[in-house]
């Protein structure tokens, strides 16, 4: 992410941080599809401290989240600096960010579960296997992960 655009993200609560990162990186997938990406966050915190040890930490690290780089999709990448700017008229006007806050807010409640198949393998990377940099996939599974599931786009891995 851009230097000068971090205290936009870091004004955010985690509940809003959380949801803008499901949003950007699940809003096209099914309900189970954000409740995994939201339970890879929460594996991250819980399990991984070189990710960090909260939700801004962890979603804010460089690299973990294509959409907090630029060099991802520069459109991309402004629209989410848009919203989370904006987050009032954004929020409001939404109904995916709502969804994914909704996704967001239940997981930090403990209302809404983990995805079971990724909390019980301590499940922190996933990716979209057409999007991803060449050979991320093989570096993985190389590294000795595994797929523990795929949802929708995406496929999650430990």
């Amino acid at each position: 992410m851009r230097t000068q655009d971090a205290h936009i993200f870091k004004a955010l609560a985690d509940w809003q941080l959380m949801g803008l990162c499901i949003e950007r990186e699940a809003s096209g997938e099914p309900r189970e599809g954000r409740i995994a990406v939201a339970t890879v966050i929460l594996e991250r915190v819980d399990h991984r401290n070189w990710d960090g040890k909260t939700i801004q930490e962890v979603i804010l690290k460089p690299w973990q989240f294509s959409w907090t780089m630029e060099q991802c999709g520069k459109s991309y990448y402004e629209e989410a600096v848009y919203i989370a700017g904006n987050w009032v008229e954004a929020y409001a006007n939404d109904e995916a960010l709502q969804e994914c806050c909704k996704v967001a807010t239940g997981m930090l409640q403990g209302t809404v579960p983990r995805d079971p198949d990724l909390a019980s393998a301590h499940c922190c990377q996933y990716m979209n296997p057409k999007t991803a940099e060449k050979g991320q996939e093989a570096k993985l599974l190389k590294a000795g992960m595994k797929i523990v599931k795929e949802i929708g786009r995406h496929r999650f891995y430990a």
